[in-house]
């Protein structure tokens, strides 16, 4: 082991590290399990037709029609062809969804290795872009919702400005992480919690 291996491996095991590892993983899987639900819930939902004494009721019949024919095997990308079309979404951002969907699989399955080895962390492109596709799902629905229900007519509604609860909580993961990168730089330590009491909870905007 070389000199400059031991040290960027001592860095790696110190406990500011291994609990922004940690906090970095955790909102990576969920963010993975944010987008899936927006996505796959979220299109199920749209032919939803009301409901009735055993629960709600879909159109399963167009549903098959639109969405699962696109993809027979896989409902999550049958789902996300029909939010590219629906202009939900681009292709290069599904592109992008299986790029973490592919890191989600390494950060759930091989933890112990991101607590350990040097040269492996947690994308944190991938986690921006995560969080960039909540949000424009979150518009997305949050834009039907308005043109659809008529609690809105006559609003004035920034369609482009709503947040999704996937957002909101996004954000708040995003700011405690931000803020133990910053109490960790300071030299601070998070073990005690000190290193989130400035991430306050984000506000709730409609």
């Amino acid at each position: 082991m070389d000199n400059d291996y031991a040290e960027r491996l001592a860095a790696k095991l110190a406990p500011g590290s291994t609990f922004l590892a940690l906090s970095r993983a955790g909102s990576f899987l969920c963010a993975y399990e944010l987008i899936r639900s927006e996505i796959v819930d979220g299109v199920h939902n749209f032919f939803g037709r009301g409901f009735d004494e055993t629960g709600l009721l879909y159109d399963e019949a167009e549903y098959q029609r639109s969405v699962l024919a696109r993809n027979p095997k896989s409902k999550y990308r049958a789902s996300c062809a029909w939010l590219v079309e629906m202009g939900a979404l681009t292709v290069k951002q599904i592109a992008v969804l299986e790029d973490i969907y592919r890191h989600r699989q390494e950060i759930a399955h091989e933890l112990p290795k991101l607590l350990i080895d040097p040269d492996f962390e947690v994308r944190t492109d991938l986690l921006q872009a995560a969080v960039k596709c909540i949000q424009r799902l979150g518009v997305f629905w949050g834009s039907i919702e308005v043109d659809t229900n008529p609690d809105f007519d006559g609003a004035d509604a920034d369609c482009e400005s709503i947040k999704s609860g996937s957002m909101l909580l996004m954000e708040h993961l995003l700011s405690i992480i931000e803020s133990i990168d910053s109490a960790i730089a300071d030299g601070a330590s998070p073990r005690d919690g000190s290193a989130c009491v400035q991430a306050d909870p984000p506000k709730n905007e409609t």
